[in-house]
């Protein structure tokens, strides 16, 4: 199940930094479209951005354990394309850190929320309007599934990373941070 969350992070990815139209000005690479993506937005993401419910990407497995206690569930796995993989479950958040080049120091890389606990640095909880979302961080290109609409904010400095809000019936079902992995 991981392992098809992180190829939809980097198909998300892939897919809002690949050739497409916005407004009639062609994006024809990841930083041209960073650039006329931020124009257009309200507010747009950055760094700072990359936090949900005080739990931002790099921080260390002790810091999050400190601020959201005893897990309900650890699972360790190996991915040959990360590495050591260690993922925290607690209710309505999924934590999911690597453990990079220092042995048994992991560190978040991705977060996954379901629940109105947890909100964006910029106040966007589980349950909001898509208009609150469109809003607060302005109208990205759309990705439509079906049943749900993903919006996808992403930055390229200092790492490729993103903001995905997946809006179901109008409202905001799951928010999912993360960096995108080499």
């Amino acid at each position: 199940m991981y392992l098809r969350t992180i190829f939809l992070a980097i198909a998300t990815l892939s897919f809002t930094f690949s050739d497409y139209n916005i407004s009639s000005v062609k994006a024809n690479t990841s930083q041209d479209f960073i650039a006329q993506n931020i124009k257009q937005q309200t507010k747009g993401i950055t760094t700072r951005s990359l936090e949900v419910g005080k739990i931002k990407l790099s921080m260390s497995e002790q810091v999050v354990r400190r601020l959201l206690g005893k897990p309900l569930k650890v699972e360790n796995k190996f991915f040959p394309a990360i590495g050591n993989v260690r993922t925290l479950k607690y209710s309505g958040i999924t934590i999911d850190l690597d453990e990079g080049v220092q042995p048994r120091y992991f560190t978040v890389y991705q977060i996954t929320v379901t629940s109105p606990k947890y909100a964006t640095v910029n106040g966007i909880k589980v349950g909001d309007s898509q208009a609150k979302v469109l809003k607060v961080y302005g109208k990205p290109p759309n990705s439509e599934n079906g049943q749900f609409t993903t919006l996808s904010y992403g930055i390229d400095e200092p790492s490729p990373a993103g903001l995905n809000f997946t809006i179901k019936n109008g409202k905001v079902a799951e928010i999912f941070c993360f960096y995108l992995m080499n």
